[in-house]
């Protein structure tokens, strides 16, 4: 059994449950465990209508490019000499 995060919120007139990441997955109740069963409803009817799919995704170039200076040995003295020059700019302003 898995376990879904809600947030419960103390309202003037009960309690609001709220599914995080599905801000549209919400309910009310006169109290704590009235707005929770409601909630539990709501979610249920959506996953009953849906459909998990997946499609294919092509990265953008610079996706694919993140992290090649990883193992670079100069990267570090690359990164000190950028810094070095953007102090001596900023030293002059």
């Amino acid at each position: 059994m898995s376990t879904i995060s809600i947030l419960l919120e103390h309202e003037p007139k009960g309690f609001r449950a709220s599914i995080l990441g599905l801000p549209d997955c919400q309910a009310e109740g006169a109290t704590r465990e009235d707005a929770l069963a409601n909630v539990q409803t709501v979610l249920k009817s959506r996953l009953e209508s849906a459909e998990i799919v997946s499609i294919p995704w092509n990265p953008s170039a610079l996706d694919q490019m993140a992290g090649i200076f990883k193992d670079d040995p100069q990267w570090d003295e690359f990164q000190a000499a950028i810094a070095s020059y953007r102090h001596s700019k900023s030293a002059r302003l």
